[in-house]
C-alpha cells in the first residue's frame, strides 16, 4: 500500500504505557502504540514478543498490571469485554473461532449481538457481498466448513458488529495464501471504507503490502514505529526476526 507519510490526526485507538504479566512473569513491558482514524496498523515480532497479549489487554481480556487504553478519547482501561466491544472494538480471535454447531448465518447474527440482543439481520446482506463465499453457505453448519472458510466466517462475524476498529490477531495461521489474500484484501477494503485495522501477523511481506503504518514488537517492548514503506525498506525487520542487535529504548510511538 503506498503511503502519504502523513498520519490521520485523530487518534481513535490510545495505547499508553501498558504493561500486562501472567503471574509474575512480565510480558509486556510499557508498550505505547496508536491507531488513527480509517489505519491500517500491522503489529510485527517473532512469536512470544508479546502482540497477542497486547491486544487481549486492549480488548479487555487479559488485565493490565499498568498503563491505560483510550477509545475516542474515552478510559476504558478497566472497561469490561462486552462494554468494549459496545464502544466499538472488536477483536477476532487466532484460530478460527467459530461456532461449530451453528449455521454460518446463525454465527453471523452472534456478532451483531453485543448491540443488538435479539440479533440485527439488517448486516447480513453487506457481509454476503463482502464474502459471497458465506452467501452459498449461509445455511450450512461451521462445521463442515475447511478451515479457510471457517477464518473468513470469523472476519464476518466480526465485522457484522459494524466496529469502529477491527483486530485481527493472525489470521493467516495455517491457511493457504490465496485465502490469506483474500481476507487482507476484504481488511483494507474495509479499511478504505472508514474502518480502522489494527493486524497482528507473521506473514510480513504481506501485511506491510496492505498496512499504512508498522509497529515493531521485540521481548515485549515497541523497537520500532513507522511507515510500512520505511519498515520494508529498512534492516530492522531482519535484525527483530533473524536476531541482532537489542531492541533500542522504546520511544513514544505518537508521531
Amino acid at each position: 500500500m503506498t503511503t502519504s507519510l502523513i498520519r490521520p490526526a485523530q487518534a481513535l485507538l490510545e495505547v499508553r504505557d501498558v504493561h500486562v504479566a501472567y503471574g509474575k512473569a512480565e510480558v509486556v513491558h510499557g508498550i505505547s502504540m496508536d491507531v488513527r482514524a480509517g489505519e491500517f496498523v500491522v503489529m510485527l515480532g517473532r512469536n512470544g514478543a508479546g502482540k497477542s497479549t497486547l491486544l487481549h489487554a486492549v480488548s479487555g481480556l487479559v488485565p493490565k498490571r499498568s498503563g491505560s487504553v483510550h477509545f475516542e478519547g474515552h478510559d476504558i482501561s478497566h472497561a469490561t469485554p462486552r462494554d468494549i466491544v459496545k464502544a466499538g472494538i472488536v477483536q477476532v480471535l487466532e484460530g478460527h473461532r467459530v461456532f461449530h454447531t451453528l449455521s454460518v448465518e446463525d454465527n453471523l447474527l452472534i456478532g451483531t449481538y453485543a448491540r443488538h440482543p435479539h440479533g440485527d439481520r439488517s448486516q447480513l446482506d453487506r457481509i454476503y457481498t463482502l464474502f459471497p463465499e458465506l452467501a452459498e453457505r449461509r445455511h450450512q453448519m461451521a462445521s463442515r466448513l475447511s478451515g479457510g472458510q471457517q477464518q473468513i466466517l470469523a472476519v464476518g462475524q466480526g465485522v457484522i458488529g459494524d466496529p469502529k476498529l477491527l483486530i485481527l490477531d493472525e489470521p493467516s495461521g495455517g491457511l493457504a495464501p490465496i485465502v490469506i489474500d483474500r481476507i487482507l484484501a476484504v481488511a483494507s477494503q474495509l479499511c478504505a471504507s472508514g474502518l480502522a485495522i489494527l493486524l497482528v501477523e507473521q506473514l510480513v511481506e504481506k501485511a506491510l503490502r496492505h498496512a499504512h503504518y508498522g509497529y515493531l514488537v521485540e521481548t515485549g517492548r515497541i523497537a520500532a514505529a513507522a511507515f510500512s514503506d520505511e519498515l520494508r525498506e529498512g534492516d530492522l525487520l531482519q535484525r527483530v526476526y533473524l536476531g541482532g542487535a537489542p531492541a533500542a529504548q522504546q520511544q513514544e510511538a505518537v508521531s
